[in-house]
């Protein structure tokens, strides 16, 4: 069994706390620039899942009143950068290697991603990928992408 990630202690003792989200969102935006601007809620966090949302506000809306595609992929990458940072053993190091993206229709509220990992065996991993479903307010899907990371031994 390798030993767990740094961030997932920080987040198992940041739970207790009243201001614990709070307080992981503004960690979070320290450490992904992404957040800052979308300006992302991190709903649920743990090992292997990650759920976050945007509310539509001006910065990412487009002019015909659709949220931005930019925005919205964007939030994708946020949600799986998360899970990856959360469920990456502490022996190991990744790096953000490709994003696909499927933008299936137009969103003009909020939208809601969703990333898993379902990976326990990392042992002789090279590349990993993980799924976002990104839907809106009424539940409909509005994009899908599979977010691909390198994985190596931390050299450290």
């Amino acid at each position: 069994m390798l030993p767990p990630s740094t961030p997932l202690a920080r987040l198992a003792n940041s739970q207790h706390s009243p201001f614990g989200r709070w307080r992981l969102t503004r960690a979070a935006a320290l450490r992904v620039r992404l957040i800052a601007p979308l300006r992302a809620r991190v709903q649920e966090l743990r090992a292997g899942v990650c759920r976050a949302t945007i509310s539509p506000h001006r910065r990412i809306r487009l002019a015909d009143g659709a949220l931005d595609p930019t925005a919205i992929s964007a939030l994708a990458q946020l949600s799986a950068l998360l899970v990856m940072e959360l469920s990456t053993p502490a022996v190991l190091e990744w790096a953000a290697h490709g994003l696909t993206l499927e933008y299936l229709r137009r969103a003009e509220s909020s939208v809601y991603s969703l990333a898993r990992l379902d990976k326990t065996d990392w042992s002789g991993t090279s590349t990993v990928g993980v799924p976002v479903t990104v839907t809106d307010a009424a539940g409909r899907e509005v994009a899908r992408a599979v977010i691909s990371f390198a994985m190596a031994a931390r050299t450290d």
